[in-house]
């Protein structure tokens, strides 16, 4: 008799905004408490439980999801336990690679506790998905009107504002901020630049925008937690501050992807006079006026980017370098330019950042040229054994992305055979369901011509 599989299963559970509002899934807990009943009725291992609470099945990057998987591709779990496929996720092309190609790949078994895993999975997930795309269009349209009433729709509250307690939709003045804003307007009117406002606030140990927004929270962007001349252009170009409301700057192209995009301004959706205001008109007048005849759009004369532009990092704290430019004049008249690179995180934000450290673009050529004139010379002297093992490098990973793909082929053709016995049986079991109707009706009709 053969050994019966000994399963390690992962619970996998998920619940979206969206379903909380629609009222479709039980809660988090229930579905735990459903899924575990199971798992101990049926004698199995419980390994692991993974749960994504507030994530939409259109989104496959969701923390418990992607450690799940990793655990699948370890070994750790051999079965998935979940309540049913839309848990799963929204994508129909995505769940139905996961089900049927990446999960047997790895010799893990999908177990969904209401649905059969049939034939019909992959008409479940498309109408899955096509619930998911109605709903975000319902939730745009709601949020399309709400922004166009007035009403904020925004997760945080800008700065220098805080959500009204009475009306999580209407903004009211932050007290506690709002002299800051105040004191940037004052400062940027009186001619100070944005770095060095964003300098002088960082010396005196003011917390940022990002920093005040998430203090009940960790940031989940890379920043260091600053302030930098960005943050006060954003803060000077608000009309929030005087008391209208732009929103709809940027949104997602699809709702599959959440990559927000920039909206051009007359998509824009504009309310004025939805809340008080921080600063007078006459003061962001002057501001914008000031900003407008100071601005200058960094570019290079010839138009070309500089040479190692994105290329370098900082060796203390992993921002980008920034290229600057340093002019000389000679007694003869003529100018010398010389290019070097800063630490951006420095160039932002100042020493509270990171230290002032650069280097020349001269010296980084002179450095690069080396290094590839020595390797130039080890191919001369051993250019058969480079020639080899390089050879033998491409085969290897030829070979192997050769095997991928026809691996990728093999199991589309498999779903194509499916997917034609599923189409023949459907048309199959509608003429037989239109014969019998056609019979049925004939009886009827030669039971009433009887009768009469």
């Amino acid at each position: 008799m053969a050994n019966q599989k000994e399963h390690k299963v992962g619970i996998y559970v998920r619940l979206s905004n969206e379903d909380e509002r629609a009222g479709e899934s039980v809660s988090v807990e229930n579905q735990k408490l459903m899924l575990t009943k199971h798992v101990k009725e049926m004698g199995w291992e419980l390994k692991e439980v993974y749960v994504d609470d507030g994530f939409s099945g259109t989104n496959q990057n969701r923390p418990a999801f992607q450690r799940m998987m990793a655990d699948v591709k370890k070994g750790y779990i051999n079965t998935v336990l979940i309540k049913d496929l839309s848990r799963l996720g929204r994508n129909y092309l995505e769940v139905g690679n996961l089900a049927e190609v990446f999960l047997p790949e790895h010799g893990c078994e999908l177990i969904s506790l209401n649905e059969k895993l049939d034939e019909m999975m992959v008409f479940r997930n498309w109408f899955n998905e096509q619930h998911s795309k109605t709903t975000s269009k319902k939730v745009r349209a709601a949020k399309q009107i709400s922004a166009e009433n007035g009403k904020f729709m925004g997760t945080y509250a800008l700065y220098g504002f805080k959500k009204d307690p009475e009306n999580r939709h209407h903004l009211i003045i932050d007290e506690k901020v709002a002299p800051i804003v105040r004191r940037i307007f004052s400062m940027r009117a009186a001619g100070t630049s944005g770095r060095s406002i964003a300098l002088t606030l960082n010396e005196e140990g003011i917390t940022s925008p990002k920093e005040y927004q998430n203090k009940n929270s960790p940031n989940p962007c890379k920043t260091n937690g600053l302030w930098n001349a960005s943050t006060i252009r954003v803060i000077i170009n608000n009309e929030a501050d005087i008391g209208n409301l732009v929103q709809g700057k940027c949104g997602s192209v699809l709702y599959k992807n959440h990559k927000l995009v920039s909206k051009p301004r007359e998509e824009w959706i504009r309310c004025d006079g939805t809340h008080e205001p921080i600063i007078d008109r006459e003061l962001w007048d002057q501001v914008q006026a000031l900003t407008a005849k100071n601005y200058a759009p960094h570019k290079r004369a010839d138009g070309e980017r500089n040479l190692f532009t994105g290329l370098l990092v900082c060796s203390d704290c992993g921002f980008k370098m920034k290229a600057n430019v340093e002019r000389a004049m000679h007694k003869d008249g003529t100018e010398v330019r010389y290019i070097s690179y800063i630490c951006g995180n420095y160039s932002r934000s100042g020493k509270a950042a990171c230290n002032c450290h650069s280097i020349y673009e001269n010296a980084l050529v002179t450095l690069v040229l080396d290094h590839i004139r020595t390797h130039a010379k080890l191919v001369e002297c051993h250019e058969d054994a480079i020639i080899d093992a390089l050879a033998s490098a491409q085969e290897s990973e030829t070979l192997s992305c050769r095997a991928a793909y026809h691996g990728e082929i093999d199991a589309q053709r498999k779903r194509i055979v499916k997917l034609d016995t599923l189409v023949e049986s459907l048309y199959e079991d509608i003429c037989c369901k239109g014969r019998s109707s056609t019979s049925s009706n004939t009886v009827k009709a030669a039971g009433s011509s009887v009768a009469v």
